[in-house]
């Protein structure tokens, strides 16, 4: 009774730390301790019987032996591949001083007889080889017969470090594959977590250690309030609504002290292994008192087929205010079937605070570039599992004739579409609960959500329609239904346009920035861009709200002022917060008088005050 009430007491007063006052690095230690025991306290009190339960008790000291019970049953017909394998190695670590003889015995014959896949996507690798790497070294000098794969201890653990060094070399030289993706920042976490805190080998931990730091300080610099603003490689059409669901929220929160108390059993493992996220992280996470342009060159994934370059550059803009961020990507489709895009996420206090527009594409030529198998077999097990990839009414995805041009809170989208492509149409999502949506007589559509204007304008005609939360989301597919009643909640207004050739303009300011909702209004009124519609010629040109005059013509040319904006030029980092050239393997975060250098090369990291 006595544990159970210093839990609620905690519970009670953890929303204290999602305060504007940046802490100290001491408040900050304290309260991150608070929140990982808080966290934990999710399941080691739990009766539920799975891996995730059993760690936890084995953390706590809380009823080995039914935590031993749970790991015998959970082994007993392993599944789930690469997702089976960190929990199951992240639970031995956990308890192996604690656990009884049957059940350390289970674990070890579950790495000799069930055979998990490697899957075929970055996160997948990150974690089979991570696991791998400390299971080969949990169990040393096997023989290939005790293993699932045939291969001995030391194989096991050759082949795991040697992918490792080579990933992590890609990664800080040309950025992920796997991008910024709310939905997948837990895997990478886990993968990096699990070398930090519990690697042998040194070079192994300390590659961990860094990894961790360089997904973390990747995600702060784009970070608002929970929110992972900017484009995306991969987003679930759940978690893209409502970012709470997203279980890249559970570490705001937790790490980044950031937004209300979220919870998610992904978060578990990165807990237990002992890391501690750089002080100097919570600061760039968190400090939004001064606007900034954050810019970003990763990769898109494996081009297996279709293209002349296996990774091409993705090249990323990101405006950031204490109110909101907008952020997009270049345009062009860079990662099958969930890319985002852009879009404007906004602090309203409010769920579904964002504004975005897609083109909802599909095609063989989009699932052949990126899948290894035939693209019809693939096509078929996709739309099994992803069954919002060809419904045109989807909300994610990325296309191959959606481009953007974006300056700091301006941007400008504009297709070229051709005859017979699916879909035909482009779409906008407005959330039904922003203060005002008023569709102007000059064209644009000016909306206010709390202290956030965005305006935005169709460059070709469109219609309205409205949408509406279906009870119960099921993860994977569509969320939302245009049938109305009286159990369903109005989700949000659908902009849809039918023209091939098509595009708008999106300009954001904040109350700090401008004043009133009516003067941004007024201003917007009087700056009304000029498009060029035509197959092969779309174009528009618009004189922001600054002043600066934007040129963009499809695909690729982009002008401020009459000079043109080389892409191109893109650093792997670029912001007041974090530096990385290309090619360098090398990342440099920055607060006020810190400076934090890693160098991938020489696993070497230093900290100086400027």
């Amino acid at each position: 009774m006595k544990r159970l009430f210093s839990i609620v007491l905690l519970a009670l007063a953890l929303p204290v730390f999602a305060q504007a006052r940046l802490q100290s690095e001491a408040e900050y230690r304290a309260a991150f301790q608070q929140r990982v025991r808080w966290a934990i306290a999710h399941l080691d009190t739990s009766t539920r019987v799975n891996l995730n339960v059993a760690a936890a008790r084995y953390a706590t000291g809380n009823n080995i032996t039914l935590a031993d019970s749970m790991v015998i049953s959970s082994l007993q017909n392993p599944s789930g591949d690469m997702f089976w394998m960190f929990p199951c190695i992240g639970t031995y670590l956990a308890g192996k001083d604690k656990m009884s003889a049957e059940a350390a015995a289970a674990v070890r014959l579950a790495w000799k007889t069930y055979a998990p896949s490697r899957g075929d996507t970055e996160n997948h690798w990150a974690m089979y080889y991570a696991t791998l790497f400390l299971a080969a070294e949990q169990w040393p000098d096997l023989p290939g017969s005790e293993w699932y794969n045939g291969r001995s201890s030391e194989e096991n653990r050759r082949e795991s470090k040697e992918y490792l060094f080579s990933w992590a070399e890609l990664t800080t030289s040309r950025g992920q594959g796997e991008f910024d993706s709310p939905d997948y920042l837990a895997e990478y976490m886990i993968a990096a977590t699990l070398l930090a805190g519990h690697a042998q080998d040194p070079a192994v931990k300390q590659l961990g250690t860094m990894l961790a730091d360089y997904f973390l300080a990747d995600f702060a610099a784009e970070h608002l309030k929970q929110q992972y603003g900017g484009g995306h490689s991969r987003i679930y059409e759940p978690n893209l609504m409502n970012f709470a669901t997203s279980t890249s929220s559970p570490f705001a929160y937790v790490y980044f002290a950031a937004g209300d108390p979220q919870f998610s059993g992904w978060i578990l493992y990165p807990l237990l292994s002992g890391y501690e996220m750089p002080y100097i992280i919570y600061l760039i996470a968190n400090d939004r008192e001064t606007p900034y342009v954050h810019k970003e060159r990763k990769r898109v994934r494996n081009n297996i087929r279709y293209g002349t370059e296996l990774n091409p550059p993705v090249y990323k803009t990101t405006y950031m205010t204490k109110d909101y961020v907008i952020g997009s990507l270049h345009g062009d489709l860079l990662q099958p079937i969930q890319q985002q895009t852009w879009s404007v996420r906004y602090d309203s206090g409010k769920p579904y605070s964002v504004i975005f527009g897609l083109h909802p594409y599909w095609s063989f030529r989009e699932i052949g570039t990126f899948f290894p198998e035939e693209a019809k077999t693939s096509m078929a097990g996709i739309t099994a599992s992803k069954a919002t990839y060809n419904n045109p009414n989807k909300w994610t995805g990325g296309s191959y004739h959606e481009f953007t041009f974006q300056h700091k809170n301006t941007l400008l989208v504009l297709y070229d579409i051709p005859i017979g492509t699916t879909s035909n149409h482009i779409d906008g999502f407005f959330p039904a609960n922003l203060d005002q949506r008023l569709i102007d007589d000059s064209g644009w559509i000016l909306c206010k959500a709390g202290d956030t204007f965005v305006g935005w304008y169709p460059l070709q005609p469109g219609e309205w329609s409205k949408e509406y939360q279906l009870k119960q989301q099921i993860w994977n597919q569509a969320t939302g239904t245009h049938e109305g009643g009286d159990d369903m909640l109005l989700r949000n207004y659908r902009l849809r346009s039918w023209h091939l050739q098509n595009g708008y303009v999106i300009e954001v300011r904040s109350k700090a920035e401008i004043g009133s909702f009516e003067k941004f209004a007024q201003v917007l009124r009087k700056r009304i861009p000029q498009g060029q519609m035509q197959s092969g010629k779309v174009a528009v040109t618009f004189t922001n709200i600054d002043g600066k005059k934007l040129e963009f013509v499809y695909p690729d040319q982009r002008k401020i002022d009459g000079r043109p904006v080389d892409y191109s030029q893109f650093k792997l980092f670029d912001g007041p917060y974090l530096q990385a050239g290309v090619d360098s393997q090398e990342l440099t975060i920055l607060y006020k008088g810190r400076k934090r250098h890693y160098d991938f090369k020489t696993l070497q990291v230093t900290e100086t005050l400027r």
